[in-house]
């Protein structure tokens, strides 16, 4: 079983570094050329991912430009000051506190209107609370709105636009009945049991054998062995199959890059970006199909050394003694 786990280990690192994401530089580019294409959602995806990767701060404040342009305004707010809290650059410092000063007052405002409005109100948009004596600036879209008091509950919805200053939010409370407490399930009474006559053993009579044993050695080692080795040949078997449909992804992919840029000649930089992400998923697909095909081809054949060097049958040995004879026999498959 160590053995198992090893190479097993061995096949999931192969296939990790085969399916690694690209890097946070990568990313930062692929979000520049989709917002120069005017694809602003997929920008912020894109720059989100290189910060994920690597937080260096000019991507921070591109994605928090590509928030502002999509319309999320508290969240570019949110991130422009968290940048400028650790940014050692006085003068972009102050610049990013001015622009996230400039959008929190542009903000659109969600205020909250409650009836009635019980003692132990608690308020949340979005899952978290909130303050409900103050307007609240959100970011534009729909948000959920929720209140809970002590005997009572209430919902809305807030759906916000961008070009809106302020939304009068609506929360209706309704009283909720307590819950029922479960009823207590009767205690069981306990069964008096009736004595039942013993019956006198019936005597065996003694044979002539003074002793008889038998020692049987387990089967369970040959069939273990041959039930793993089964098993690994077809997690082998599937990983070849995985291989085969990973390297025909990555063709299909180099297809692509050539369909785009035939002989390797693009129109516009929109073309050469686009041959340039189908053939790196094209590598991609290629590396997992080489890294699985390895690993399936090391599985098949881990599996086949153990079923065909399993024993095909158990031993029984016995021993009897008795009677003025003696005698040992030994049986097993062969």
């Amino acid at each position: 079983m160590k053995k198992l786990g090893l190479i097993i280990t061995m096949t999931a690192l192969a296939s990790g570094i085969a399916w690694a994401d690209e890097t946070a530089a990568d990313a930062a580019k692929r979000g520049k050329a989709a917002l120069k294409a005017g694809r602003v959602h997929e920008a912020c995806d894109a720059f989100a991912a290189s910060v994920k990767l690597e937080p260096k701060t000019d991507v921070q404040l591109s994605l928090a430009d590509c928030y502002e342009q999509d319309g999320k305004l508290v969240t570019a707010a949110k991130l422009y000051r968290e940048v400028a809290d650790k940014d050692t650059n006085a003068g972009r410092k102050k610049t990013s506190l001015a622009k996230a000063t400039k959008l929190e007052a542009k903000a659109p405002k969600l205020r909250f209107a409650i009836n009635p409005k019980p003692e132990g109100l608690v308020l949340k948009v979005d899952g978290v609370e909130v303050p409900s004596n103050a307007d609240l600036p959100v970011d534009a879209g729909p948000h959920e709105v929720t209140a809970t008091a002590p005997g009572f509950e209430g919902h809305a919805s807030a759906p916000v636009e961008a070009d809106r200053k302020t939304l009068d939010v609506i929360v209706r409370l309704e009283a909720v009945a307590p819950p029922t407490p479960p009823k207590p399930e009767p205690t069981p009474v306990p069964e008096t049991p009736t004595p039942t006559p013993t019956a006198e053993p019936t005597p065996v009579p003694e044979t002539p054998v003074a002793s008889k044993r038998m020692v049987d050695e387990p089967a369970t080692s040959a069939s273990n062995k041959k039930r793993n080795g089964l098993l690994i040949g077809g997690v082998g078997v599937a990983a070849l199959i995985g291989s085969g449909v990973f390297f025909a992804l990555s063709s299909s992919q180099f297809d692509h890059q050539k369909n785009v840029c035939p002989t390797n000649r693009c129109n516009n930089d929109f073309d050469t970006q686009r041959a340039l992400d189908f053939r790196k998923n094209g590598q991609h697909d290629r590396g997992a199909a080489i890294a699985l095909g390895i690993g399936g081809g090391v599985l098949v054949i881990t599996g086949a050394i153990l079923v065909f060097t399993a024993p095909k049958a158990s031993e029984h040995v016995a021993v009897q003694a008795g009677g003025g004879t003696y005698g040992l026999a030994f049986s097993g498959g062969f």
